[in-house]
C-alpha cells in the first residue's frame, strides 16, 4: 500500500471485451490509491450486465491523487451505472487513516461512449472536501432506459462537453461545439443533483 502507480508502463491500455458480475464494475481504479494513480489509458472495452461500467472511486483518507485518466470507446449494455466518480467510498482497512489526507481527482476525459438499455450513463460525484476537476466529455451516446429521471448527475464537478453528447449533460459543466468553441459557460459546478433513488 502506498506505492506509487503512476504511468503503469506509461499507460494502462485496455484492449478487450469485458464481463463483470452485477455485484462489481467493469473496470475501477481504487478505492485503494495512497501512492496516486496517474496516465491510465483504458479503450476499446465492452461491458455488459454489470452493475458499474467504468468507475473511479476514492474518500477522504485516502490522499495522493488520480490524474489524467482517458476512457476511450467504452461500449456499456445493460448496465447500472455507466460512469462513476465517487469521492466519498468510506472503506478503509483499518482504523488508522489520516481523515484529513484528502486525495486530488482531475484530467480525467470519455470519449467515444455508446451503448443502450443504461440505467444512470454518468454518475460524477465530488464534494466540497474533494471537487472533481477538468473532466471532458466528447462523442458520447448512450441509450436510456428511463426516461423521467435526470440521469446525467453530477455534484461539485468542473470540466466541459465537447460536441454532441447523450443523456443531456449537467449543468455544472461547461458547453463546446466540436470546432472547440464555447458555447456556454456554467457557473453551477457546486450544484449537486445525485440521485440515489432509482
Amino acid at each position: 500500500m502506498g506505492v506509487t502507480s503512476q504511468s503503469l508502463s506509461d499507460q494502462l491500455n485496455c484492449v478487450f471485451n469485458l464481463f463483470s458480475r452485477l455485484d462489481s464494475a467493469g473496470v475501477s481504479i481504487g478505492s485503494e490509491m495512497s501512492g496516486g494513480v496517474s496516465n491510465v489509458l483504458v479503450e476499446n472495452v465492452h461491458i455488459w450486465s454489470s452493475r458499474r461500467g467504468v468507475r473511479i472511486k476514492t474518500a477522504p483518507g485516502r490522499g495522493a491523487y488520480v490524474n489524467n485518466i482517458v476512457y476511450r470507446n467504452i461500449t456499456l449494455e445493460n448496465v447500472r451505472v455507466g460512469i462513476v466518480i465517487k469521492t466519498d467510498y468510506n472503506e478503509h482497512p483499518d482504523e488508522r487513516f489520516d481523515p484529513k489526507a484528502v486525495p486530488v481527482v482531475g484530467n480525467i476525459s470519455y470519449t467515444s461512449i455508446h451503448g443502450q438499455r443504461v440505467r444512470v450513463p454518468v454518475r460524477i460525484q465530488g464534494s466540497a472536501e474533494i471537487p472533481v476537476r477538468n473532466v471532458t466529455f466528447h462523442d458520447m451516446s448512450v441509450g436510456i432506459l428511463d426516461k423521467k429521471h435526470h440521469v446525467f448527475q453530477c455534484s461539485f464537478v468542473q470540466g466541459q462537453v465537447i460536441g454532441y453528447v447523450f443523456p443531456v449533460p449537467c449543468k455544472n459543466l461547461d458547453l463546446y461545439n466540436e470546432r472547440r468553441e464555447m458555447v456556454k459557460q456554467s457557473t453551477l459546478q457546486n450544484i449537486s443533483d445525485i440521485d440515489y433513488s432509482f
